[in-house]
């Protein structure tokens, strides 16, 4: 409830310089609106507020005053607004944009919202990794019992991270929001996958920490809510902290123990054999991103405690195990894939590295001290593997930069300034 008393000041049902809301005759409803968002509000930009009833009422409503280019419908008032501001979760609210002839806001209520540019100014840090086409080989496992694997080509400009990847988390963390984009057929960028302490969509939190592992088996399963246990039944809601380990001298712990808890998110689609390559049980397995895809998460890191860190896998390798027979290995060469994006990889140190494990190069190339933890407020990391530019890039940016990646869509024109920015 708290949550939502503070959603509701900041969003639309508070307007201070609207007009009270009123009662008025609602003009003829169609519902002439091409996009429509549930528990969704737009901030601020309030024209005026009026009574309805019905979200339909106050679609027409919108259609109806030239200025209003989104409304949102609350308790039964509808706000009606003239810029498409920041989306943020309102509870029990509908947002809906009006169809018009010349279209300024269909057909996605994102338009005006996504082909706005992206906070490039406010990129504190970056590395990008050369560009070349990129090939090799791996060992794909194909049975976990007795590791058998075979040898498995892998070629392109990102590879082999067009292969479908998952995205890991060590604590000591907090982890307030995440959003992955991929391209469209729209010439936009979609949001696929997103996450916030509220809700998740298309994101499911998994760990290692199966106990089917004592037999053999994949160790991966659903995370508990805060990441340390095993959610044999379904998808948990992740509370967003994950902690330092219990016992950082106990160097054969693993995580959770000698390191801080780790948990790494997946679609919610399961894995079949046209889909996901290599091993995958048949209860657990669920797939990753592959293609481009571009990935931002709002993070705080713990002082110089522990050894917070994110990074990219290949997929196949949580499928598999990820600290035992898999595809990856360790260090050099890099097999299957590992991007580190940022990685305390020194107790007692600020220090964040990058480094990028792949196929059969060695050494691996990367920087380690590309930028700092985030340890007095959160920020926003983000991850570029673009097959179209052959672009391997991670970048930071304030924590509030979040907000201009928390929408439906980007434009391509405003994804590619992203993409290209030098570093």
């Amino acid at each position: 409830m708290q949550l939502l008393a503070s959603l509701f000041v900041a969003g639309a049902a508070v307007a201070s310089n609207a007009a009270v809301a009123v009662q008025a005759n609602a003009p003829p409803s169609t519902m002439s609106c091409s996009t429509i968002q549930h528990h969704a509000d737009y901030k601020g930009n309030d024209i005026r507020s009026i009574k309805r009833e019905t979200v339909n009422d106050c679609c027409a409503d919108c259609a109806a005053a030239p200025d209003c280019v989104v409304a949102v419908w609350y308790e039964g008032t509808c706000w009606l607004k003239n810029v498409v501001g920041t989306r943020t979760l309102l509870g029990n609210s509908t947002a809906v944009f009006p169809q018009r002839s010349n279209d300024r806001t269909s057909p996605s209520g994102l338009t005006e919202a996504t082909t706005q540019s992206l906070p490039l100014k406010n990129i504190q840090a970056g590395y990008a990794y050369a560009k070349g086409h990129r090939q090799g080989t791996y060992k794909m496992v194909t049975e976990l019992r007795g590791c058998q694997t075979r040898v498995e080509m892998s070629a392109g400009p990102i590879a082999p991270y067009h292969e479908d990847v998952t995205f890991v988390f060590r604590g000591p963390m907090d982890i307030y929001n995440i959003a992955i984009f991929q391209p469209a057929k729209s010439k936009t960028w979609s949001r696929v996958s997103s996450y916030s302490r509220t809700s998740a969509t298309n994101l499911v939190f998994m760990n290692n920490g199966n106990p089917q592992k004592y037999k053999g088996l994949s160790p991966q399963g659903y995370a508990t809510a805060d990441g340390r246990g095993f959610a044999p039944e379904e998808p948990t809601p992740f509370r967003g902290r994950l902690d330092d380990g219990s016992n950082p001298s106990n160097r054969y712990g693993g995580p959770g123990n000698t390191t801080g808890v780790e948990v790494n998110i997946m679609q919610r689609q399961r894995c079949t054999r046209d889909v996901c390559k290599g091993y995958f049980d048949q209860a657990y397995g669920a797939r990753g991103w592959s293609g481009s895809k571009v990935f931002v998460a709002k993070v705080k890191m713990d002082g110089v405690h522990g050894l917070p860190a994110i990074w990219a896998l290949n997929s196949q390798v949580v499928r598999a195990n990820q600290y035992g027979c898999n595809c990856r290995g360790r260090a050099d060469p890099g097999g299957c894939g590992e991007l580190d994006i940022a990685e305390a990889i020194q107790r007692g140190s600020s220090a964040l590295s990058t480094h990028n494990y792949w196929l059969d190069a060695n050494p691996s190339d990367g920087h380690d001290t590309w930028t700092t933890r985030p340890t007095n407020e959160p920020a926003t990391f983000v991850a570029i593997l673009d097959e179209s530019s052959g672009v391997i890039k991670v970048l930071r940016l304030g924590g509030d930069d979040f907000a201009a990646f928390d929408v439906d869509a980007i434009s391509a024109d405003a994804m590619n300034a992203l993409i290209q920015h030098p570093i």
